[in-house]
């Protein structure tokens, strides 16, 4: 990824929460000329944060040199722009960028701006899509149990080695739920239920296994003649295969388990 940054090319990195998208950006600010930002809510903040990695004054020059009113978004997108050059513009938690923001970036990526893109997942248009896209992988269950030994001596927690290896089983190779966990024990407020990523259950196979249920009441309709159960299993029909075709538009979650 390095490599490729350092040629000019622009990457867009996601997985899901906790996965270390916002260590490997301070990684790569260590290693290359770099400005980050982070959206929290505010576009100002954020577009404020890039401008001063890049040394812009956010305060409007008056005539005797004095600094006047704070620079508005839109100067601080317009100085960034100028003074960007070749300096890696890393933008994380991209998923919460606003479209407005996200349309400055695209317009910087066209331009020829090197982005290093960081979020939970990309859009299916705009930057988020134009730019090649990397998983971060889960981590292996050794690199897991070393960063619960590593957080445990910190905390001071004693933790024997069966327990250790039922925590890095249960973190799912994600480092930040590993260091939470260990923060439990600490607390004393350990839970079995970690499965945060998994709250919601798709419940579109459920929808269509009815759906494809009603349509057999088509055929028994035809069978007997009866038009109520035919023009009802029709449209169970019709809504299967509309589910069916909305089921193939969206992208899959990753899950593990």
């Amino acid at each position: 990824m390095l490599a490729s940054l350092q040629q000019g090319k622009s990457i867009c990195v996601t997985g899901d929460v906790g996965m270390g998208k916002t260590h490997l950006a301070k990684l790569v600010q260590d290693e290359l000329d770099c400005c980050y930002g982070i959206y929290r809510g505010d576009n100002t903040k954020c577009l404020q944060m890039i401008a001063e990695g890049l040394d812009i004054d956010l305060y409007q020059i008056i005539d005797e040199g004095d600094r006047g009113k704070p620079l508005t978004a839109k100067q601080l997108r317009e100085e960034i722009t100028l003074n960007l050059s070749s300096t890696i513009l890393i933008c994380d938690r991209i998923h919460k960028w606003p479209a407005s923001l996200k349309g400055w970036l695209e317009d910087l990526h066209e331009s020829g701006a090197v982005l290093l893109l960081l979020g939970n997942q990309r859009d299916l248009e705009g930057v988020l899509f134009k730019v090649p896209r990397l998983t971060l992988p889960p981590l292996d269950e050794q690199q897991i149990r070393t960063i619960i030994w590593s957080e445990a001596s910190k905390m001071g927690v004693q933790i024997s080695p069966p327990k250790a290896a039922e925590l890095a089983s249960r973190a799912g190779g994600n480092p930040l739920l590993a260091q939470r966990m260990v923060l439990e024990l600490q607390q004393g407020v350990e839970s079995n239920n970690n499965q945060d990523s998994n709250n919601y259950r798709d419940i579109t196979p459920f929808l269509m296994a009815i759906a494809g249920l009603l349509g057999a009441v088509r055929f028994i309709g035809m069978a007997t003649g009866d038009l109520h159960l035919r023009i009802l299993g029709g449209l169970a029909i019709t809504v299967l295969f509309s589910l069916r075709s909305l089921s193939l538009v969206f992208p899959k979650r990753n899950s593990r388990r």
